[in-house]
């Protein structure tokens, strides 16, 4: 009984920090910090991707509007962005 429980258990954690990195992957590539996304991934697991989408998406918007809604900028053959 208690080993299945031990195994629930880690189980769960293990799921949690995977979806907490999920998150701080999708909001570090969009400029926004590791660790706070990680804290945030950590303590809402299973929403925490889908505020981290939201607010890539929004950030996407804003550059947009910036921009006058022109496309991004593509940068040239072996330039890194």
């Amino acid at each position: 009984m208690f080993f299945s429980f031990l195994l629930g258990t880690i189980f769960l954690v293990l799921l949690d920090v995977l979806l907490a990195s999920v998150t701080m992957y999708i909001a570090y590539s969009h400029g926004h910090s590791r660790l706070k996304w990680f804290v945030l991934g950590l303590v809402l697991p299973f929403f925490s991707i889908f505020i981290a989408l939201a607010v890539a998406m929004r950030d996407e918007q804003r550059a947009k509007a910036a921009r006058g809604g022109a496309p991004a900028p593509v940068p040239e053959p072996g330039e890194f962005s």
